[in-house]
């Protein structure tokens, strides 16, 4: 009879072990899908910038692909300068290029040359005019001096800088690739898209090689043209671009460093891809869509 109260009673103890255990069980599920619906974007931001479900041959879910970026992050990842205009920008013309980044040092010596001239030919007017004319002469020589400290004052302020935002590629301990940010200062210009293309074209600086960063920009790739309008920002590279010795994965990546940087301007939403000055449904053998404009949430 004893026998038979313990073993009643050590079932009792163990039924009631497992319902508390199968009610902690529920209250952390519980506690794990409300972390998970309050954080869905940002989890979803995540498998979606290191290109999970792609490493593992899964289909990508529906919500992961329209994922947005979180507004707090993409006011960080803006520049505080416009791009351009929505004009044409043609770089083979390096006649107007040379002209607009002329050397302050340049102008300052034609500045004191045409000054010295000046003061020559007031000296000879002091010699000739009366008396009567010296008053105006200084006065003539005072505006003359007031011109020239205003060519030289233009003349400093081209040298002025600006910072901007680029983007390039780093490889984690894991083996896998993700953007990288990176701030720059630069010599101010008229068209800071078409300089912070270049530079990421170019790839990274000493500093940022030490941070990890790299580039994975085709080599021998040019920006041949740059346009903005209506928030989408049209660049056109040579033949090279369309293809990369790292594959798919380069592709992807080199599209990434170029949207992110040109979408880090206020007024630039989405990049219209051109090769050669066509533009094309798919960039490379891989088959990567540039058939329309791309922007963040395209990867």
């Amino acid at each position: 009879m004893q026998k038979k109260n313990k073993s009643e009673n050590k079932k009792k103890t163990t039924n009631k072990a497992s319902g508390i255990g199968f009610a902690l069980w529920v209250v952390a599920a519980l506690f794990i899908l409300i972390l998970f619906i309050l954080n869905q974007n940002i989890i979803a931001n995540n498998l979606k910038a290191t290109g999970f479900f792609n490493k593992t041959g899964l289909k990508t879910p529906e919500f992961v692909e329209k994922a947005e970026e979180p507004e707090t992050i993409q006011a960080e990842r803006k520049n505080e300068v416009e791009p351009i205009g929505p004009v044409e920008i043609d770089l083979n013309s390096t006649v107007e290029k040379t002209t607009r980044t002329a050397s302050p040092v340049k102008a300052q010596n034609e500045t004191a040359k045409k000054q010295q001239q000046e003061t020559i030919e007031v000296a000879k007017e002091k010699e000739t005019a009366p008396k009567t004319e010296k008053a105006k002469a200084e006065t003539r020589t005072e505006k003359k001096e007031t011109v020239v400290k205003k060519e030289v004052s233009v003349a400093t302020q081209s040298t002025k800088t600006m910072k901007l935002k680029l983007f390039f590629m780093t490889i984690n301990s894991n083996g896998t690739v993700a953007r990288k940010e990176s701030v720059r200062e630069m010599k101010k210009s008229d068209s800071p898209l078409v300089d912070a293309i270049h530079a990421v074209i170019a790839g990274p600086n000493a500093t940022e090689e030490k941070a990890g960063c790299r580039t994975l920009v085709s080599n021998g790739t040019k920006l041949i043209g740059a346009s903005v309008k209506n928030g989408i920002a049209t660049l056109n590279f040579s033949g090279e671009f369309e293809f990369n010795e790292y594959g798919i994965e380069g592709l992807r990546g080199q599209l990434q460093q170029i949207v992110y940087t040109a979408t880090a301007f206020p007024t630039v939403e989405g990049v219209q891809f051109l090769v050669d000055g066509e533009k094309k449904e798919y960039l490379g053998q891989e088959g990567v869509w540039i058939g329309t404009p791309l922007g963040r949430n395209s990867f």
